[in-house]
Order: C-alpha cells, then structure tokens, then sequence
C-alpha cells in the first residue's frame, strides 16, 4: 500500500473506487457507493451510508474523520 496515497476525508467527502483505511491498518471492501440520508425534517440531520456491494452497507455519522486510499494505490 502507497501510504503516502491514504486521504484524510470526513465521512460525506468519502468517494466511488476507494477503500476506508481502518484504525488499525485494515481496508475496507472498495466503495462501490455514497449516498447522504437525511432522518428528520432537520437538514443537519443527515447520515451518510456506503455500500460496498449489493449486500454489505456501512453508515458514519455526517462529519467522521475517516481515511481513505484509492483503489489502485492499495498494491
């Protein structure tokens, strides 16, 4: 992995055709997904979920620092 490549992001900036770093050290299945999810009639409200594929979703709360790393940077 190109660790000068991994992307300091919060969690609704996450983008298609990257992988979530982990805290520790492991990645996620590559993105596939990235939608915002408003709950209420509150606009600030708002989780943003991920899916990775047809079957595996994960969701973060709306400004999560996360890291991530593009798909081709992994090798």
């Amino acid at each position: 992995m190109k660790l000068n490549k991994i992307q300091n992001v919060l969690s609704e900036n996450l983008g298609e055709g990257y992988h979530i770093v982990r805290e520790n050290g492991e990645l996620s299945p590559m993105i596939e997904w990235v939608d915002w999810i408003q709950q209420s009639d509150d606009e600030s409200d708002i989780i943003v979920e991920v899916g990775y594929s047809a079957t595996h979703l994960e969701t973060f709360e709306k400004g999560i620092e996360l890291r991530q790393i593009w798909r081709e940077d992994v090798v």
